[in-house]
């Protein structure tokens, strides 16, 4: 997959599995999994892709565009069934800027193609993203994904200057 988006021109980021407190609070996360003693300001584990996508647009705002960009890494969530009480899956962000919805459902067709998988797409808010340019991903009818336009609410917030599109899709359960 990464060599695949790598031929369409996109970069690949890697970051922290840690975010910082004031991050979870412009993005509004729930159930926050916080480190107990940490000696940074990072002390929070990530919940998904699209903070750290943000965070590394917004510290390349002045840089030449298009910026489009991936990563694929592991989030994390609680989940009491785990023996840590916290459950890891490993997803894939895409973020493309500037971009539209268009874009990035182009994007999203040619990866399923690429992969031979068929998917749905229904309309579905996303917290930060534009209502009515975004969409839930489902295989099977089992959501494995989002894909929209960042809110110029969150851009301006995160201070951005341009439009972007993500996609944030589940490996764990695509593949």
């Amino acid at each position: 997959i990464a060599e695949m988006l790598i031929g369409l021109g996109l970069l690949e980021i890697s970051s922290y599995h840690l975010i910082k407190t004031d991050e979870v609070k412009k993005m509004k996360i729930k159930q926050p999994i916080e480190l107990e003693e940490s000696k940074t300001e990072y002390k929070i584990l990530r919940p998904n892709l699209l903070i750290p996508a943000l965070r590394i647009l917004s510290e390349n705002k002045d840089n030449e565009y298009p910026q489009n960009i991936f990563e694929i890494g592991e989030v994390f969530k609680t989940d009491e069934k785990q023996e840590t009480g916290i459950k890891e899956k490993t997803n894939l962000i895409i973020a493309l800027t500037p971009s539209n919805f268009t874009e990035a459902k182009q994007h999203l067709d040619y990866l399923m193609n690429f992969l031979g998988i068929k998917y749905n797409l229904k309309e579905d808010p996303v917290y930060g993203l534009i209502e009515g340019r975004t969409g839930k991903i489902f295989i099977n009818e089992k959501e494995i994904g989002y894909l929209g336009e960042i809110h110029p609410a969150t851009l301006h917030e995160w201070n951005l200057k341009m439009p972007i599109t993500v996609i944030e899709l589940n490996l764990s359960k695509l593949i």
